[in-house]
């Protein structure tokens, strides 16, 4: 499971708090207090990710716009821009953005060929533009989709 980015903030206060009141708790209900977390995280990012909002709330830097070379591809455009405008529709699927819980901690964060697609994405790396190795190569701007705490 890949969890990407830093701290967002002073979380120290808070996290002490969590901690002891987490220590108070049994293993099974911590584990359910962790999974509860991790949902409603999940959830959020997924919102926020099909938004196409970063977690500091600014929007993501917009795609580049794709120029139709025939003029047979220009057919449909115009019902296809609301959908080509927005990136990363199928991220925030719970088949993709995933959550992992145990009774120490509640994770969440992409898996399989989304994770990597999401660290190109996170870290602003280059990357093919398709899954064919001769494509295109292109320097993709940082986005972040998802950010670590603690």
């Amino acid at each position: 499971m890949a969890v990407f980015g830093d701290a967002a903030g002073d979380v120290g206060a808070l996290d002490a708090a969590l901690a002891d009141f987490a220590s108070r708790l049994e293993p099974a209900a911590r584990r359910k207090l962790a999974a509860r977390i991790a949902s409603d995280l999940r959830k959020a990012n997924a919102e926020r990710i099909a938004a196409n909002v970063d977690p500091d709330g600014q929007p993501f830097v917009p795609r580049k716009k794709a120029r139709p070379t025939r003029l047979r591809d220009r057919a449909g455009a115009v019902k296809r821009k609301a959908k080509a405008q927005k990136m990363f529709r199928s991220a925030g699927k719970a088949r993709f953005l995933r959550r992992e819980v145990s009774s120490g901690e509640a994770r969440v964060g992409f898996v399989g060929a989304m994770a990597r697609i999401m660290r190109v994405h996170q870290l602003g790396l280059r990357d093919t533009v398709t899954r064919n190795p001769n494509s295109p190569e292109v320097k993709y701007p940082a986005r972040v989709p998802l950010r670590s705490i603690g």
